[in-house]
């Protein structure tokens, strides 16, 4: 067993049939297992799950949560089942090309690599083709630390998380984020130029549906590694109900700095680049004057 598909699932039977059904299509399919955390399931999720078992003995991990638990939890729950050495992202209402999985191992055999990436489309139904193509060929490695270009179908070495964790538990939309940059800040990624898949965007993902905590997440995000040209000041009082400084996993916080030794002058180096942008510092200025007026 080579690789491990980490996949999360909550109510929505035609996506779980449909991810199903595309699995055993990949060109590798012999050096694949499916590890699916399922939360709240229904009978009939579970009798269809029970038939593709059947039909591949030894091939999907089923892991059952009573109730429905955040996007990090799940897929944490599947990287400590998962028995290979590789592991994938593959979303249950995303679709994979046949060589998609194929093109990620070939490239991240190679020892200097700890995670691979590629071009994807975003696509309005489940099952389509057609879509706005997203090109990670037009950024380079320092986007990597400043943005989520990853994308949904990326795939890195299980041992990354003995340096940089796990997905932040305490997310609801944005793990996978901060889970990238860590990445980035720590190993090298590898960019393949050929579509890997099509993300569905029918405006019901955790990051896609409406009153969605994504932005919120994002500017937590920003702030945690320094990433101030982009944070948003306006959601300073919202991101301080969130643990700044430490990552939660398995109902603990972990201080950054156990993975990050420097971090606290990694976030200084950042704050002194800014120093010379007069305009952030105002703004920064105005959003502690907001928090101290909310917590009076």
């Amino acid at each position: 067993m080579k690789i491990s598909i980490l996949t999360s699932y909550y109510k929505n039977i035609k996506y779980l049939s449909y991810f199903l059904n595309n699995l055993d299509k990949q060109t590798i399919f012999d050096k694949i297992e499916i590890i699916i955390d399922h939360n709240k399931p229904t009978k009939q999720e579970i009798k269809l799950i029970k038939k593709f078992q059947q039909q591949y003995p030894n091939k999907l991990v089923h892991l059952i949560s009573k109730k429905v638990v955040p996007y990090g939890v799940s897929i944490n729950r599947c990287i400590n089942a998962s028995r290979g050495s590789y592991l994938a992202i593959w979303n249950i209402d995303d679709a994979r090309t046949p060589n998609s999985l194929e093109l990620q191992y070939n490239a991240i055999k190679n020892k200097k690599v700890s995670f691979v990436y590629g071009n994807f489309k975003i696509v309005k139904e489940l099952g389509s083709i057609s879509g706005k193509e997203v090109d990670v060929g037009r950024y380079d490695e320092n986007e990597l630390l400043i943005s989520m270009i990853i994308g949904p179908f990326f795939m890195f070495r299980k041992n990354i998380c003995n340096k940089i964790g796990y997905y932040d538990e305490q997310l609801i939309s944005g793990s996978d984020f901060d889970f990238a940059i860590k990445m980035a800040l720590v190993s090298k990624g590898k960019k393949i130029l050929n579509n890997l898949g099509y993300y569905l965007n029918a405006e019901k993902g955790l990051s896609t549906k409406k009153n969605t905590t994504q932005g919120i997440e994002s500017s937590l995000i920003y702030l945690r590694y320094g990433i101030f040209e982009k944070f948003n000041h306006n959601s300073i009082f919202e991101i301080m109900k969130y643990e700044i400084k430490s990552t939660k996993y398995q109902n603990k916080y972990i201080p950054m700095n156990k993975y990050f030794k420097n971090y606290n002058a990694f976030i200084v180096k950042k704050l002194l680049y800014h120093n010379k942008n007069i305009s952030f510092f105002k703004k920064l200025n105005n959003s502690l004057k907001i928090i101290k007026r909310k917590l009076q």
